[in-house]
């Protein structure tokens, strides 16, 4: 009787595997950005844009962090705190909008900016996701810099991307830094000889646009550090959303919280 319960359980895991791939595959099908897509993105982040500027300004409402008691304990604790803000459906697209925050203790704020601006040693921190990290210019606060993300979730997705990205000083204990993706183009072959670049808003639209916002406040013997993710993409094939959405879902919490523990990491070996 086990043995047939093993091998039940054994068929059953095979069919779900080809079912996954199956249905990630219809992911990778070509899409093509359209301009109401890009236009449903870019009214969401004008909003939030207005949203961000007066928590930054707030005196007592600058942390997400802050606005739970468990979730400021949970930080405190060494926990990587994350939640869902959104997921919207746009025309021809999806928008995911996650947050997450930890606590740095022993940590300064220039420590953590220092780690921040320390982008030629970005594909150490935050490989391999992140690789071939260049800046194209610096200007004060103001970098634009380029860099190649790959994201695997049964398939791989490569992009070589553009951000210009803002260090806003914010008193002697608070800084914001935005984040802004000025170009994403997906690359097909990576690594091989047959590798190109696609036009933007060409390819499978697993990535269109990705903006972050990220928050840093020193208090309690260290840094508190939270990031607001957003990212726009193709939309789920219609009838699919019950078995893709929980696995984007799941991506942007994981790529969220990779990110962070990066950083974390990366502050605690700078001290």
């Amino acid at each position: 009787m086990g043995a047939a319960n093993s091998k039940v359980i054994r068929v059953r895991t095979r069919d779900l595997c080809a079912l996954l791939c199956i249905l990630l595959a219809t992911l990778v099908a070509q899409a093509e950005l359209k301009p109401e897509t890009t236009a449903a993105y870019q009214k969401y982040i004008a909003a939030l844009d207005t949203e961000i500027a007066a928590q930054d300004h707030s005196q007592s409402g600058f942390l997400w962090i802050d606005r739970d008691p468990a979730r400021q304990q949970a930080v405190r604790r060494g926990e990587i705190a994350t939640q869902k803000v959104k997921s919207l459906s746009v025309p021809q697209g999806m928008i995911q909008h996650w947050i997450g925050g930890v606590f740095l203790p022993g940590a300064t704020l220039a420590q953590v900016e220092r780690v921040d601006q320390d982008y030629a040693d970005y594909g150490k921190i935050y490989g391999p996701d992140v690789s071939r990290v260049k800046v194209l210019s610096h200007d004060g606060n103001h970098f634009v810099v380029s860099y190649r993300i790959t994201k695997t979730k049964v398939l791989t997705a490569v992009m070589d991307t553009v951000h210009a990205i803002d260090y806003m000083p914010l008193g002697p204990t608070r800084m914001a830094v935005q984040s802004r993706s000025e170009s994403v183009r997906q690359v097909e072959d990576a690594g091989k000889p047959s590798e190109r670049e696609l036009a933007e808003g060409e390819g499978s639209g697993f990535l269109w646009a990705m903006n972050s916002y990220w928050r840093m406040e020193a208090r309690d013997g260290g840094v508190y550090v939270e990031c607001e993710a957003v990212t726009l993409s193709r939309d789920v094939p219609f009838g699919l959303g019950a078995f893709i959405d929980p696995i984007l879902q799941s991506f942007a919490e994981e790529s969220l919280k990779k990110t962070i523990e990066a950083k974390r990491q990366a502050v605690g070996s700078s001290k």
